[in-house]
């Protein structure tokens, strides 16, 4: 059983600065060996070829390399391994814009970005609202940094999670919380753009800080809806 996130204000202190303010760009998600296969880690194939590449997985990722996240008010443990790049990829925290998911490692650059960046919600199409519920789809090949970002944030939550830069195949859907400051990132899943298995979804995650909300049901529903509505 996880320990559960905790959920209080990062207390940062505003002291503001001019740099550059981390890799949440193209600069920060260069290319790297990828596996497909709805991007998370399916084992016990009976493959040897695939046995080795997940003993090799397991030992490259087994120790947690950024402990912590500051994503909005919430400071949340990160459970796995994540490969960002250097030098974000060994940190004690790693502070995350939640809407253009840009990451940085000191606070005074999170706050200087949170007090400029010009977005309020996810990047894509809003295609479903509800009261405070909101979601947005997301083409990977059009919002190609911000689904890698994604990814990369994401695995910090996911034990086998494999695929974080070829996102083009892929469409992203993710799930908002919506209030007077803007659309807050609660969850996503992802989906194929072509799958010879028909599935609904690749991966999905409701992160940890709105984990018992009833976003996880919300969004299985969700992925169902759609897939019903192509005809699948």
């Amino acid at each position: 059983r996880r320990d559960a996130p905790r959920r209080r204000s990062a207390g940062l202190s505003s002291s503001a600065s001019s740099d550059p303010g981390g890799a949440g760009d193209e600069s920060g998600a260069s290319g790297g060996p990828l596996l497909r296969g709805g991007g998370n880690w399916h084992g016990g194939s009976g493959n040897p070829d695939l046995a080795e590449l997940e003993a090799e997985h397991h030992e490259i990722t087994k120790v947690k390399n950024v402990s912590q996240i500051v994503m909005g008010k919430y400071l949340v443990e990160a459970w796995y391994y994540s490969p960002f790049p250097p030098p974000y990829h060994n940190v004690e925290t790693l502070y995350i814009c939640e809407f253009c998911l840009k990451y940085m490692r000191k606070p005074r650059f999170f706050l200087k970005h949170c007090a400029e960046c010009p977005h309020k919600s996810p990047l894509g199409d809003e295609i479903y609202r509800e009261g405070r519920l909101s979601v947005y789809e997301l083409d990977g090949k059009d919002h190609r940094v911000y689904c890698q970002n994604l990814c990369l944030l994401a695995k910090l939550f996911l034990d086998h999670k494999t695929l974080y830069y070829d996102v083009d195949p892929f469409h992203f859907y993710v799930i908002t919380e919506v209030d007077d400051e803007g659309a807050h990132i609660v969850g996503y899943f992802s989906k194929e753009k072509v799958s010879a298995e028909d599935y609904n979804l690749a991966c999905i995650l409701t992160f940890p800080q709105y984990q018992k909300c009833g976003y996880g049901k919300f969004i299985i529903s969700l992925s169902y809806e759609l897939s019903r509505r192509e005809g699948k």
